[in-house]
């Protein structure tokens, strides 16, 4: 007995000097004393550990972050579960580092090939990643702005948070490191240079989006994209035989995505121009798409012709349309000929292959089935200014709501960051293009349901200008009470019923499962994302909302 007491004393004293040891650890020493586990003297610039033994002090780091709350309502279940990363790793790391290297690896990479199968980031982000300190570095960041916005929300365009929030901070000074890393390797002969220097770009963009600083995004993102159209890399998205490495084959078509979505935003795009690739492949006979990657693969170059012309008509007054009417008429000829020779053969893909997919693979197939059903009513409607004639397409909105949200009930565990396209742009043509209110109002419903980002699609910020829209073509119809808006609107013109408010609650609290919430939304407004984000002033989005105020403010339609 007396044996048995005295080993339970020996081992509560060691479990109790162990605990005492790992309370006086440093959490602020450089990087070099804290990988040797040796007490740093924290001298200024270079500790006088390092300095006198010839070794070369790393610095200290500036931003740490908070230690993980062991019980905190904003901490998330996944956040308890995710193993620390530190094997393989041949360079000096802290915590902070391997906590957000962690949620990369296990939550962030998962939510970004969330909609299709991605070789991209499922193998060769994260081999890069444990080779490159660059990539590593830009992939913590990353990691550390993705928890802050699950944590906090995302930040609209414009919202300045980072000089408030440590995650920020954190986050900035990991690109920081990367910057650093990349830029001293800048003359190396190192053929592999490019490749690291092109992931790191596209970790930036992907970082500045969920920071909301599109300036910045858009900056990185051309960066990127004038490399590669100086490569003449795109040609490997438009033929089938494999040009480059498959990292190389993979950031190409990570970029073009990108360069997609930005010309929606009339940032100079699209840069890579892949249409015009598309015209020297346009007469080989493509064979029925085997799987959902050939699919996606063949509807990208259509979707870069498709979203350039659309961005041109919806530019235009009823008076360019007019002049220009017979040239436009034959491009959207053309286009609808693509599309339709695109639909043909995914109709036989669908229909025959569909229930053999598995559920990822099913999810992808309805997001392109999605995406072609928007795009080829968004094309008919493009040259109509008529209210008349355009009402003549409300069953097909409605038609196309109805898909939309049939996908969004089938599919439950929804990405909140992804780089596809998917439901955002749909969602959002049908908030504003739509004659009837009732749909649109519907759509933003949804856009707010599943609070998410798509590239360079936000649907809160979707949701937030189709309802100002909204609210100003209503003020201009004599409606001045902002309180009155909605109930008029959602009922297609008449004041909503309380069964039709129960059931959009009930719809609402549904889809509410797994919400990515807005920060500050209530307060933010326009004037504060055009002040704050330089290129906001030639998004069409903004422009037709400011000149559809200033006709409220004149007072005619």
């Amino acid at each position: 007995m007396c044996a048995c007491r005295s080993l339970e004393k020996r081992r509560f004293m060691e479990k109790s000097r162990q605990r005492n040891f790992a309370n006086k650890r440093s959490r602020t020493g450089c990087r070099t004393c804290r990988a040797r586990h040796v007490k740093c003297d924290e001298a200024p610039g270079a500790c006088g550990n390092c300095t006198s033994s010839g070794r070369s002090c790393d610095g200290y780091d500036l931003q740490r972050l908070p230690p993980p709350a062991r019980s905190s309502r904003k901490q998330t279940p996944w956040s308890r579960l995710l193993p620390e990363v530190g094997g393989g790793i041949r360079w000096v790391t802290n915590t902070d580092e391997r906590r957000c290297f962690s949620y990369f690896q296990y939550y962030t990479i998962p939510t970004l090939s969330g909609f299709f199968n991605s070789l991209l980031w499922e193998k060769l982000v994260l081999q890069m990643s444990y080779a490159e300190p660059a990539v590593y570095h830009a992939a913590v960041a990353l990691s550390a702005i993705h928890q802050d916005v699950e944590m906090h929300g995302m930040p609209l365009p414009g919202q300045e948070l980072e000089l408030y929030n440590t995650w920020h901070r954190f986050t900035m000074e990991q690109a920081g490191r990367s910057f650093a890393i990349l830029n001293e390797r800048h003359f190396s002969q190192d053929p592999r240079l490019r490749e690291v220097m092109l992931l790191c770009c596209l970790l930036f963009v992907l970082m500045e989006l969920l920071r909301g600083r599109y300036d910045d995004a858009f900056q990185h993102l051309e960066g990127g994209l004038r490399i590669l159209n100086e490569l003449k890399a795109q040609r490997q998205l438009v033929t089938w035989a494999p040009h480059g490495s498959p990292v190389e084959e993979a950031l190409v078509a990570a970029f073009a995505q990108l360069d997609i979505q930005a010309a929606s935003f009339k940032i100079g795009g699209p840069i890579l121009r892949i249409e015009d690739e598309l015209d020297v492949c346009a007469t080989e006979d493509y064979q029925l798409f085997s799987n959902v990657r050939e699919a996606r693969r063949a509807i990208e170059p259509l979707l870069s012709r498709a979203f350039g012309f659309l961005m041109d008509c919806w530019s235009k007054s009823d008076k360019e349309i007019i002049c220009n009417y017979k040239g436009l008429l034959q491009g959207q000829q053309k286009l609808f000929s693509e599309l339709n020779h695109f639909s043909a053969q995914f109709d036989t893909f669908y229909n025959y292959s569909y229930t053999r997919l598995n559920r990822k693979d099913q999810r992808g197939a309805d997001m392109i089935n999605i995406l072609r059903h928007t795009t080829s009513l968004s094309m008919r409607t493009a040259l109509i200014r008529d209210e008349v004639l355009l009402s003549q397409y409300q069953p097909e909105y409605k038609a196309n709501l109805a898909l939309i949200e049939a996908v969004m009930y089938k599919f439950r565990e929804r990405p909140n960051y992804t780089l596809d396209m998917g439901v955002v742009p749909p969602l959002y043509i049908i908030s504003i293009g739509c004659p009837d209110y009732s749909l649109r109002w519907r759509a933003i419903e949804l856009l707010r349901a599943w609070p998410h980002r798509e590239g360079v699609f936000d649907s809160n910020w979707a949701a937030f200008i189709a309802e100002e829209h909204i609210k100003t073509e209503l003020r201009l119809q004599g409606f001045h009470a902002i309180d009155g808006l909605s109930g008029y609107a959602r009922d297609g013109g008449s004041p909503t019923s309380s069964v039709e408010s129960k059931e959009d609650s009930k719809t609402e609290e549904k889809l509410e499962k797994g919400r990515w919430s807005t920060l500050g939304q209530e307060e933010y407004s326009i004037e504060q994302g055009l002040e704050n984000t330089k290129c906001m002033e030639d998004w069409p989005c903004v422009q037709s909302l400011m000149a559809a105020r200033r006709r409220c403010t004149l007072g005619y339609p």
